[in-house]
């Protein structure tokens, strides 16, 4: 495996560890509406990109598998942007690297693969952490506990997507992909802000600067350098490597807001790494 894959895959990391910071800098904007302006902005770019570079049309056979995966990115990012405007940013980061979890479930049932004991026990290190980061506010259901669980949620639609994007990209180069994936989640995201009638335009200009930014760091660089580097190492170990992002999120956090992690989180997201951990050692396959 090529060393230059890791430094594209750090790149991405520190790129998608911005997100969390920015969405909290936009508190009067609904997270579909976040969501939204996130993908129309990268998209547009992607777009207006290939206006001058042309790229390759994506391949009959996976036009169905982008149109789902670019589902699965808005569903992601509804319950993730949700969740952050409940619960803290170690909270939402922490149980949203679960996703290597929930992809090698995935891969799993469309590979058609036993899983060893020791990948049902680091499944298990990860949901007693899921637990323990949960604990504090399990009575707090209209809150962070709602916040917590679509975390979890939302790792599951990611995981979805990356086995999506490992069978896309062996075909499609990325470029062609990740335009396409992110118009197809920004009509989705359309079509959901007019049924939840949540207004898209109306904000500050400080406000569309922030929502720019999430299109153009941590969307067209983090989630672009990810979507790249499936091609070349397997889904469940690039679902995993935003195994930094609460650590480099939450100390951002703390710089910015004050944002202090807690105990039980700092546990539970121990656990989780652990957990994620011992599933990559058990399931790296390139």
């Amino acid at each position: 495996m090529n060393k230059w894959i890791y430094i594209v895959l750090l790149v991405g990391l520190f790129a998608i560890s911005t997100s969390p910071i920015i969405a909290k800098l936009l508190p009067v904007v609904p997270a579909v509406a976040i969501a939204f302006w996130r993908m129309a902005t990268a998209s547009s770019i992607l777009w207006a990109y290939s206006l001058i570079k042309p790229q390759p049309q994506i391949k009959e056979g996976n036009i169905k598998l982008v149109f789902f995966a670019g589902f699965l990115m808005a569903m992601h990012f509804i319950f993730w942007f949700g969740a952050l405007k409940l619960t803290s940013i170690a909270s939402t980061t922490i149980l949203g690297i679960v996703a290597p979890a929930f992809t090698l479930i995935f891969e799993r049932f469309y590979y058609k693969r036993e899983l060893s004991w020791a990948t049902i026990f680091a499944l298990f290190i990860i949901f007693i952490g899921c637990l323990v980061v949960q604990i504090n506010d399990i009575e707090n259901v209209g809150g962070a506990a709602l916040g917590n669980i679509m975390a979890i949620v939302s790792a599951i639609f990611l995981g979805g997507l990356f086995l999506l994007g490992s069978i896309i990209r062996k075909t499609t180069p990325v470029i062609s992909y990740t335009r396409m994936l992110f118009s197809v989640s920004a009509i989705v995201l359309l079509i959901v802000s007019f049924v939840l009638h949540s207004p898209l335009l109306g904000y500050s200009n400080i406000d569309y600067f922030w929502l720019l930014m999430l299109g153009l760091v941590p969307t067209l660089i983090g989630h672009t350098a990810f979507s790249y580097s499936v091609k070349f190492i397997s889904p469940s170990v690039i679902a995993a490597i935003p195994l930094g992002e609460p650590i480099i999120a939450s100390g951002l956090a703390w710089l910015l807001f004050s944002e202090k992690v807690s105990f039980n989180v700092a546990v539970g997201g121990i656990f989780i790494g652990i957990g994620l951990i011992l599933l990559i050692k058990n399931n790296t396959e390139k």
